[in-house]
């Protein structure tokens, strides 16, 4: 026996254009900015575009606001310098010969830098003396 609830008819109404949008006003060039109103005949429009975003002054006149702003870009910036950075460092843990170095560390230094042996791995770290283990 299949017991099934009653099913309620639902009517939804859904303007399926609800702001309505130009490309002719998207294409002139001083719809975004009247400083850059110069339009597409020098690069002036494309470095005043660029920096408006990056001039807190003409956004507010509040200091405090302008301050968080500034303080939140710095953080940001720090944020994608340091994930860049450990990218490196992760990179440089994964790719090494450290077991071969262990076997051998008078004739083997220590690399970074290896290139699995379909690349050409004996070439490129035959500087240091060998390859890991793990890559032969």
């Amino acid at each position: 026996m299949i017991i099934r609830s009653p099913e309620s008819e639902v009517k939804i109404l859904v303007d399926r254009d609800p702001i309505k949008t130009s490309f002719e006003k998207w294409a002139k060039s001083d719809h975004f900015s009247k400083t850059i109103a110069k339009g597409p005949d020098t690069t002036t429009w494309i470095w005043n575009l660029h920096a408006d975003a990056h001039d807190f002054d003409s956004h507010t006149s509040d200091l405090e606001e302008i301050f968080r702003k500034i303080f939140s870009v710095h953080f940001g910036q720090l944020s994608i310098i340091f994930l860049w950075l450990s990218s490196m460092n992760f990179h440089g843990a994964h790719f090494f010969n450290y077991e071969a170095w262990l076997s051998n560390p008078t004739h083997i230094g220590p690399s970074a830098q290896v290139v699995w042996p379909i690349v050409g791995q004996e070439i490129l770290n035959g500087d240091v003396g060998g390859v890991s283990e793990k890559y032969k």
